[in-house]
């Protein structure tokens, strides 16, 4: 019941009890007309003032909100907006050994990966570059974030790695993950491994020939412009050393070959009488060989 309400009953109560005291007849006769007329205005009156009391207007109280805060100075706290990117996210920036480079049997080489990290978290040192599937060359089986890589910063990730020594096509798959086992984008190598070269020949000279003919006519002595072609399969040093049927050796001499080709040596030979005769070429290095005999005929007067 409200504060009035109560002002009012006891207002009405007070005034109904002097109004009776002062009408009470102490007389054998009974209550008079006049003292049962008031007291009729009087109820009427009380019943006035109630209905007033009960048809004023009552004050409205404030509803608490969900939490019981009736206060409308705090603010609501704002919802945190998506922007649409992921927490952990990446994206090749560059990477070294292209798909398909063909490389020799157990030739080793190194693969690099440089990666941007595209999402909102950090990668920290729980996050982790491993090797999934695939051939694995060799490599490490899984590459920790050294540091802190915040998002738009860039790292690079290396294996080391060892070309088989069977021929044929390979590929290993690496995958970055959080440290939570989320997985990130995969990341490969693709290489070919050739059938072996032959091991390289030995340096050596591979034949010996001249420009002499088989007869030669005319007076005596007869002079001959010797040519000798000496042909080795690649570069080195060779030493030489003719030799004639009637003059013997000759002292030797060197030829420095820059590469597989034929050098050529002349020398003049002056043959006094007519008969049979020959030349020999000794290689002594680095075949330690003879090559020849080159025979021939002179006819002369």
């Amino acid at each position: 019941m409200s504060t009035k309400k109560v002002y009012i009953i006891s207002a009405v109560f007070i005034f109904l009890t002097l109004s009776l005291a002062c009408g009470i007849s102490f007389s054998d006769s009974g209550e008079s007309e006049p003292n049962l007329q008031m007291t009729r205005q009087v109820l009427q009156l009380t019943q006035s003032a109630l209905d007033a009391g009960q048809n004023a207007p009552q004050p409205q109280q404030q509803q608490p909100d969900q939490q019981g805060d009736t206060s409308k100075d705090i603010a609501a706290e704002p919802e945190e907006e998506d922007d649409g990117i992921p927490c952990n996210d990446s994206h090749i920036i560059s990477e070294t050994i292209k798909d398909g480079t063909v490389f020799q049997p157990g030739e080793k080489f190194e693969k690099t990966w440089t990666l941007r990290n595209e999402g909102d978290c950090d990668w920290t040192t729980g996050y982790n570059f491993k090797f999934i599937e695939g051939n694995r060359l060799g490599g490490e089986s899984s590459v920790k974030v050294p540091s802190v890589i915040e998002p738009n910063e860039d790292i690079t990730f290396l294996v080391n790695l060892t070309a088989p020594n069977e021929a044929g096509d390979y590929t290993g798959v690496w995958q970055l993950f959080a440290d939570d086992g989320e997985e990130m984008g995969r990341y490969w190598v693709k290489i070919a491994v050739e059938e072996p070269a032959p091991p390289p020949e030995p340096f050596a000279v591979t034949s010996v020939s001249t420009n002499l003919q088989k007869n030669y006519n005319g007076a005596c002595p007869v002079v001959i412009d010797v040519e000798i072609y000496i042909k080795a399969n690649g570069k080195g040093k060779v030493v030489y050393q003719p030799e004639t049927s009637d003059l013997g050796k000759a002292p030797e001499d060197t030829i420095n070959f820059g590469g597989v080709g034929t050098v050529t040596e002349t020398y003049t030979w002056t043959i006094q009488n007519p008969g049979n005769f020959w030349l020999k070429v000794f290689i002594k290095e680095p075949n330690n060989q003879p090559f020849g005999p080159d025979e021939f005929t002179v006819n002369c007067q």
